[in-house]
C-alpha cells in the first residue's frame, strides 16, 4: 500500500513539475493516438491543471483545460456534463478578453531586467477602489493608460511594467461591468476595465500599493465630490472561520463535537475583536457546512486583512488520547514533520472531494513566499498570546508550538492566514475545557491579543 501511494505522489509531482504548456501540448499531440491507460493518465494531468486553475482563479487556464477535459471525458466515456457547464460559463468572457489582451509576444528579455521588475502579488476590492499590491515600490513611470471604444463597450486599459504572480484575474460588477487582469507580455501586466458607460481611470501610488478607481465622464456626476483613492481603510477586517459544521462534526469525543466548540470560540473571538474596533466577518455563524474553498474565497471577497481558522485536535487512538493535549498554531507551507501532516490530514478529510491529499501538497509550490512569512509571524504572535491568556486564568496548557502544514482551507487566502488547534477534544480534561465558557473566553482573548500584537509589529 505504501508503494502504491508513493507511486501516486511521484506521479503528481512529475505532472506538476512539467510545464503547463508541455502538458497541454502533450494532450494535443498524443491523446488521440494513445492507449486507454495512457489516455487516462493524460486526462488526469489535464484535470490536475484544471484544479490548479480553480485555486489560482486563472480563467485562461480554465478555458484551456476545460476544452480538453470535455474531449477526453467523452473519449473515455466519463461524465463530462460538469466540465461542459463550466466551459459555457467562461467561453463568452474568454472571447472578449482575447480581443484586448494579446498573446505574449516572443521577445528576448534580459534576465536582469525581468528580475528587477516588480511582482503583482494581489488585487483586492476595497469599496470604490481596486488595490494592487506589489513586492516592491513602484512609480508613475511604470504605468500607462489608454482607452478603446467599440460600441457598446468602453474600455480603459492600464499597462503596468510588472510580472503577474499567478494567473489571469477577473472581477465582475465591481467599479465597472468587468475587470480583467493578465500578463500581456513578458514585462507588462495589462488591466482592462470594460463598461457600457463612458468613464476614465484615476490612480494613486503609495510605495508598493497602486489604487485604481473609476471617474465618470458624465459632467453631472463629476460635479459631485469623489472620495480620494489614495488611502486604504484604517479599520482592519478579520474573517473568522469556525471549522467544520452541519453534517461534518469534525473531531468527536463521545457527545463532544469539534464543530460546536469552535463555533462558540469563534463567536466569542468576534465579539472581542469588535470591541477593539475591528471589522469582523464569519464564514459560518451557525451549524452549517461550508466547503473549504468557499471559506477562503469569502475572506478574499471581503478584502480581509487576516484569516483565522479555528479547530480542535484529536489523538489518533485511545492510548494516545490520555497523553496528547495542547494548543498549536499552523500556517500554510510544505509540512516538514509527520505530526503536521497528520494534523492536516485530519482537518482536510471533510472535503476530500475537492482534491486528494497528494494533489493538495503539490499546490504548495505555487504559494507566495511573502504570505508564508507574514502568516508565520501571525502564528508566532497568536501562539504566544493564547498561552499567556490561558495561563493567566490558572489553567494548565501545553505549548504545541507554531508549525507548518498543508491545510487545504488556507490555500486560497490572499492575506496572512493561520489555523489554530485550540486543544485536544479527545483528552479527558482538555476536551471538557473546550466547552467551558471561561476557558473559551480565555482562548478568545488570547487570539484577539495575538491579532493586536501582529498589527502593532507589522503596521
Amino acid at each position: 500500500m505504501a508503494r502504491f501511494f508513493l507511486a501516486i505522489l511521484v506521479f503528481f509531482i512529475c505532472a506538476f513539475g512539467a510545464n503547463t504548456n508541455e502538458i497541454l501540448s502533450n494532450f494535443d499531440n498524443k491523446f488521440n493516438s494513445s492507449s486507454h491507460q495512457t489516455k487516462l493518465q493524460i486526462h488526469n494531468q489535464i484535470k490536475d491543471l484544471y484544479i490548479q486553475s480553480l485555486i489560482k482563479n486563472n480563467d485562461e487556464l480554465k478555458y484551456q483545460t476545460l476544452s480538453r477535459l470535455i474531449k477526453s471525458s467523452k473519449a473515455l466515456k466519463l461524465n463530462y456534463k460538469v466540465y461542459e457547464d463550466d466551459f459555457k460559463k467562461i467561453k463568452g468572457s474568454h472571447k472578449e478578453f482575447k480581443k484586448v489582451v494579446a498573446k505574449p509576444k516572443r521577445e528576448s528579455t534580459n534576465q536582469n531586467q525581468k528580475e528587477s521588475l516588480p511582482y503583482l502579488l494581489s488585487a483586492t476590492k476595497q469599496k470604490d477602489v481596486l488595490v494592487l499590491k506589489f513586492n516592491k515600490n513602484i512609480n508613475r513611470d511604470t504605468i500607462k493608460t489608454f482607452s478603446l471604444v467599440k460600441k457598446p463597450y468602453h474600455r480603459n486599459v492600464l499597462d503596468i511594467k510588472a510580472i503577474l504572480n499567478g494567473g489571469r484575474l477577473v472581477y465582475s460588477k465591481f467599479l465597472v461591468d468587468e475587470i480583467l487582469i493578465a500578463q500581456n507580455n513578458k514585462t507588462t501586466v495589462r488591466m482592462v476595465f470594460r463598461d457600457t458607460k463612458p468613464n476614465s481611470l484615476k490612480t494613486d501610488i503609495k510605495d508598493n500599493m497602486l489604487y485604481v478607481g473609476i471617474k465618470s465622464n458624465s459632467p453631472k456626476q463629476n460635479q459631485k465630490a469623489t472620495p480620494p483613492v489614495s488611502k486604504p481603510k484604517k479599520t482592519k477586517t478579520i474573517v473568522i472561520d469556525p471549522g467544520h459544521g452541519g453534517n461534518d462534526p469534525g473531531a468527536i469525543n463521545g457527545k463532544l463535537k469539534e464543530k460546536n466548540a469552535v463555533l462558540e470560540v469563534g463567536k466569542k473571538l468576534g465579539k472581542e475583536l469588535e470591541k477593539r474596533g475591528y471589522k469582523v466577518f464569519y464564514t459560518r455563524s451557525k451549524d452549517v457546512f461550508i466547503n473549504l474553498r468557499t471559506r477562503t474565497k469569502f475572506a478574499n471577497d471581503k478584502s480581509a486583512d487576516l484569516f483565522i481558522s479555528v479547530h480542535a485536535n484529536a489523538a489518533p487512538n485511545a492510548k494516545k488520547a490520555k497523553e496528547m493535549r495542547g494548543v498549536e498554531t499552523f500556517f500554510l507551507s510544505p509540512a516538514r514533520s509527520e505530526r503536521s501532516k497528520n494534523a492536516a490530514a485530519l482537518e482536510n478529510k471533510s472535503d476530500l472531494d475537492e482534491m486528494n491529499f497528494f494533489l493538495k501538497e503539490t499546490f504548495l509550490n505555487f504559494l507566495n513566499r511573502e504570505k508564508i512569512i507574514s502568516s508565520n509571524k501571525l502564528g508566532i504572535d497568536m501562539q504566544s498570546q493564547i498561552l499567556k491568556s490561558i495561563k493567566s486564568k490558572k489553567y494548565k496548557v501545553v505549548d504545541g508550538g507554531v508549525r507548518e502544514a498543508p491545510f487545504w482551507v488556507l490555500v486560497g487566502a490572499l492575506m496572512p492566514a493561520v489555523l489554530i488547534e485550540i486543544g485536544y477534544i479527545t483528552h479527558p480534561e482538555e476536551g471538557k475545557l473546550l466547552f467551558n465558557n471561561n476557558y473559551q473566553n480565555a482562548l478568545a482573548t488570547g487570539i484577539a491579543n495575538g491579532v493586536d500584537a501582529y498589527f502593532i509589529k507589522n503596521q
